[in-house]
Parts: C-alpha cells; structure tokens; sequence
C-alpha cells in the first residue's frame, strides 16, 4: 500500500557494574504518510528487564514532518506520545524526536 510503512525495532542496553541492569527492547507498530510529507505513527514499545517480576510496556501516537534530502532519504522531525500499559515502570512521555528514514 502506498505510503504504508510496517516498523519493527530491536534495542539492548546494560549500565554494567555491580548492580547493572540489563534490558531487551523492541516495538512494533505502522506509520502512514499523509500527502507524502506528514507521517502519523502508532506503535507498541515493550522491554524485558533482567531480574524484574513485571515489564514495562508502551502505546505510542507520533506525528511529524518528512524532509526528503534525496529521493529516498529523509529527515523526519516529529512529536511522540507514548502512554504506560504498566503504571509500575513510570509515567506517560512526551518527547521530541529527529530521525531519518530510507524509503524503498
């Protein structure tokens, strides 16, 4: 389908030390380009955290802007929502975000 992107995302991180802590990460989720140029997101971000009894897990609303640098490249400066599914792990986010994406 046209300006349908499937995502997927693998992550790891570990603090090391004595009492570090190790976690998975990955997220699933579609993005959809209106008029090519303004991307809106959903997406489910969730972690597995070394010797942690629950997961943290997050629902995300994303919106933004495409600046093609090529006719394939582009910069995509946005604003991200995600909202807890586990209220143990913190609170819902706000962030701002600069990526780039290849478009094939």
């Amino acid at each position: 389908m046209d300006n349908l992107a499937i995502k997927a995302g693998l992550g790891y991180g570990d603090q090391g030390g004595d009492y570090g802590t190790s976690k998975f990460s990955y997220k699933v989720g579609a993005k959809y380009y209106v008029i090519n140029k303004i991307p809106f997101e959903l997406s489910y971000t969730g972690a597995s955290v070394k010797d942690a009894d629950e997961n943290p897990s997050y629902l995300g609303i994303h919106g933004g802007y495409t600046w093609f640098i090529g006719n394939n490249i582009s910069i995509e400066p946005g604003v991200r929502y995600n909202v807890t599914l586990n209220e143990d792990f913190g609170k819902d986010v706000l962030q701002f975000t600069i990526g780039f994406a290849l478009h094939f």
